[in-house]
């Protein structure tokens, strides 16, 4: 049996970790080992999982003192992991107890296995809705499916170490989980296990993406530009990692980079046409409908995704 490392990320989770220690103290799957780095927490968080690691041998703690974000904290965490495979947890979920014995049992031969999540609330009551039901979850595919959205959550997935070992340095504009299940589409792909193993808690603090509007109109317009600037950023990693060998692929990135220059009219015109060509590739795990699709595509002319 191959040893798996779990690595979770912490910071202020004082409210929610010892349940999520308890689900992954309990799985059917062994041998595990629990590599939990905090990013600097000021709650109590540290207090709680140091009384675990006195309970636990395959449990240790990295409390580090420099915050770095989810992103890097995840890619440190990772990196002190000496399992042959990875699978990732938030501090505040609850995973069902054959979660990495099932994923296991699918790896093979993909460079990464992820399943569904059920939303529950706080207390862990479900709200009836999963993230199958927000966004297609598929595998295996190929780089352009996951080129502007991504439908593969770090919690819910497990992948090799060797992965990882391909993917480093994590970029900064890419949560790690999107970043990982892209490379492992120019790899050994993905495969989803239509199953749901994590009960995912739906609630304000674990929202990465929230944006905040302000009022004022030159930090907006400034804040817009950022995004782009970003956004743009974020195409170009992904077009550099892409591999020589797939060359359709590489070659439909590439066209779409340079429409990411600016929003000259030729380059939104461009972009438009690019998103409807390869529609099926691009907007492979969006739910949309074929109309709602067609309008996605028109506003591909004033935006970029």
């Amino acid at each position: 049996m191959k040893l798996v490392s779990i690595v979770i990320g912490t910071y202020n989770g004082a409210a929610y970790i010892s349940e999520q220690l308890e689900s992954i103290i309990h799985q059917t799957y062994t041998p595990l080992e629990i590599v939990i780095a905090d990013d600097a927490s000021n709650d109590n968080t540290v207090d709680i999982i140091k009384k675990y690691c006195k309970k636990h041998d395959n449990i240790t703690l990295h409390a580090f003192k420099n915050n770095v974000g989810y992103i890097k904290n995840f890619e440190r965490g990772i990196a002190l992991a000496t399992g042959d495979f990875i699978a990732l947890s938030d501090q505040d979920d609850w995973w069902m107890p054959t979660k990495i014995e099932k994923l296991m049992n699918h790896i093979q031969p993909y460079d990464l296995v992820y399943c569904d999540s059920v939303f529950v609330d706080d207390a862990l009551h479900d709200l009836g809705n999963s993230f199958s039901q927000t966004k297609n979850l598929i595998g295996p595919g190929t780089p352009l499916n996951l080129l502007i959205d991504n439908c593969v959550s770090g919690h819910a997935s497990l992948f090799k170490k060797s992965l990882y070992e391909k993917a480093i340095p994590f970029p900064d504009l890419i949560p790690h989980d999107w970043w990982l299940a892209y490379v492992a589409t120019t790899e050994n792909n993905i495969f989803y296990l239509n199953e749901p193993l994590v009960k995912y808690r739906h609630h304000q603090n674990n929202i990465i993406a929230s944006t905040k509007k302000t009022k004022n109109s030159k930090k907006r317009k400034k804040s817009k530009q950022v995004k782009f600037t970003e956004k743009r950023k974020r195409i170009d990693n992904f077009y550099n990692q892409c591999p020589d060998s797939l060359k359709e692929e590489k070659k439909i990135i590439l066209s779409i980079k340079k429409t990411y220059r600016n929003f000259s009219l030729i380059n939104n015109f461009r972009r438009g046409l690019i998103f409807y060509t390869y529609r099926n590739e691009l907007l492979k795990i969006i739910k949309k409908d074929a109309l709602n699709r067609i309008l996605f595509i028109a506003s591909m002319f004033f935006r970029i995704k």
